[in-house]
C-alpha cells in the first residue's frame, strides 16, 4: 500500500474490525488528526514519529498473515489517543473514531 513498497507499522486499534492506523515518520494529510508519539513508547517507535489518525486501513488477508506481531501498546498511548480523538478529529469519519475510543477503552479500561 506504500509506494515505494516498504514495511509499515501499524497499531490495531480495533481486532473485530481489523482497523490499523499507521505510525509515520513524517505528519499526513497537512499535519491534521496525527498524533506525534516520542521514540521509545513502544519497541516499534525507534524516532519521533506521528500516529495517522486521519484514516483506518484494513488489511488484506495475506498482508496479515505476513505481519509480524509485537506487544501492545502501553496505557498512556491508548489514553494519548483516546484523547486526540476527543479533542475533534477533521477526517476521520466519526464512526470510526467512536470504534477506536471505545475498543481502546474496553481493553485499557479508560
Amino acid at each position: 500500500m506504500t509506494k515505494p513498497p516498504k514495511a509499515k507499522f501499524a497499531i490495531c486499534v480495533c481486532v473485530a474490525e481489523g482497523f490499523f492506523v499507521w505510525i509515520n515518520t513524517e505528519a499526513r494529510q497537512g499535519g491534521r488528526d496525527q498524533l506525534a508519539v516520542v521514540a521509545g513508547c513502544h519497541e516499534l517507535v525507534r524516532h519521533d514519529s506521528f500516529l495517522d489518525l486521519s484514516r483506518v486501513v484494513k488489511h488484506q488477508t495475506w498482508e496479515l498473515e505476513d505481519a509480524r506481531e509485537f506487544p501492545c501498546i502501553s496505557v498512556e498511548l491508548a489514553r494519548a489517543i483516546i484523547d486526540r480523538i476527543e479533542q475533534g478529529l477533521d477526517l476521520l469519519p466519526p464512526r470510526h473514531a467512536a470504534i477506536i475510543k471505545l475498543n481502546l477503552g474496553a481493553q485499557f479500561g479508560l
